[in-house]
């Protein structure tokens, strides 16, 4: 499995850059603990790279027959994965990977992790599936109309979010026998985000627009006007604003007060049709990710933007900020690939 080094590590106005390129398309990003950051990859292996030496080729470990496609982080740093092939796996740098659960000739595309309540929510079709770290099975959450097309839990993994054709459906997670609250909206969701505070849940839409729910009183919100569907959204860490893809801007939405319904957004990081977006997890800072390659960062409040780096010159396909924000990692759909790091 070849790594090939691109232009090695790089300078920038504040940061250091090291890029690389994959022999496969990054699927699915996540940092495994604060110094390990973590690639998911279409061929169905587990790429992570050691920041204690970050220009030292990435560990690969094969995770699925199949492309990864969704990777989240346990409470203890371990790595869990959905794959084409069905499978759920457990992967940590010590050891072999783990078989969690298994839904045979089917895709486990969603995944949710709830670091305080120590949950794995998985979809399988119509089905989300409750489990423990260990691989113990909770509950199988059944009641959908549709195959399920993301998962959310809430802030204190209490309530899982299931988004839907025709809306959202809330479980309880320790309710053994219930019927879901149904959030209706209609048409086809095709993206779900729980804000950190637990008062907004927001939905992409297939007719390119957001939908959203205040949740203390379930008020409707619809947010309209994008050119595509808005599937990557973020919360800045104080769930004041929540971030969009679906423009060739990222769209920022202020979230305090009675939420962004009526409100004019936030236009930032001008440049191709955004991909991707990241708060920064301490400060108004967003990284936006785009269509050709570029990443851009920009600073809510004065609106100035700053193009960081080009990570290939296809579409950035995830991006996320190491715990701490000292490092930034980016991945491209045709396996680009880019760690900056901003203590120089």
């Amino acid at each position: 499995m070849p790594e090939a080094a691109t232009n090695g590590p790089g300078h920038g106005p504040g940061f250091r850059g090291f890029f690389w390129q994959f022999d496969a398309p990054v699927t699915a990003i996540a940092w495994a603990v604060p110094d390990i950051a973590a690639f998911g990859l279409g061929d169905g292996s587990l790429a992570l790279r050691d920041l204690a030496a970050p220009d030292r080729p990435a560990e690969r470990f094969p995770a699925h027959a199949d492309a990864l496609l969704c990777l989240g982080v346990l409470k203890d740093g371990g790595l869990v994965s959905g794959g084409a092939d069905g499978r759920l796996m457990l992967c940590r740098r010590d050891a072999e990977p783990k078989l969690l659960a298994e839904a045979p000739r089917k895709w486990i595309e969603h995944l949710a992790i709830s670091a305080d309540a120590d949950l794995i929510a998985y979809a399988v079709g119509k089905e989300a599936v409750l489990l423990q770290p260990d691989g113990t099975r909770l509950a199988m959450l059944a009641d959908h109309p549709s195959t399920l097309s993301g998962l959310a839990f809430n802030a204190r993994g209490k309530r899982l979010a299931t988004a839907h054709y025709n809306g959202v459906s809330l479980w309880w997670v320790k309710s053994s026998e219930q019927k879901p609250k149904r959030l209706n909206w209609r048409g086809s969701h095709v993206g779900l985000s729980w804000s950190p505070d637990s008062r907004f849940i927001m939905t992409a839409t297939q007719e390119n627009e957001l939908h959203g729910w205040r949740v203390e009183d379930f008020a409707d919100m619809r947010m309209s006007g994008y050119p595509s569907k808005p599937r990557a959204m973020a919360w800045s860490h104080d769930s004041k604003w929540l971030a969009t893809a679906g423009a060739e801007v990222a769209v920022c939405w202020e979230c305090a007060g009675k939420g962004p319904m009526g409100s004019t957004p936030v236009e930032m990081n001008a440049g191709a049709m955004v991909a991707a977006v990241a708060f920064h997890p301490r400060h108004a800072i967003l990284a936006s990710g785009h269509a050709d390659g570029a990443v851009i960062l920009g600073r809510l409040g004065d609106q100035r933007s700053v193009k960081l780096e080009q990570v290939g010159h296809q579409p950035i396909a995830a991006l996320a900020w190491s715990p701490d924000g000292r490092f930034l990692m980016a991945g491209g759909e045709e396996g680009a690939a880019a760690i900056l790091d901003f203590e120089v």
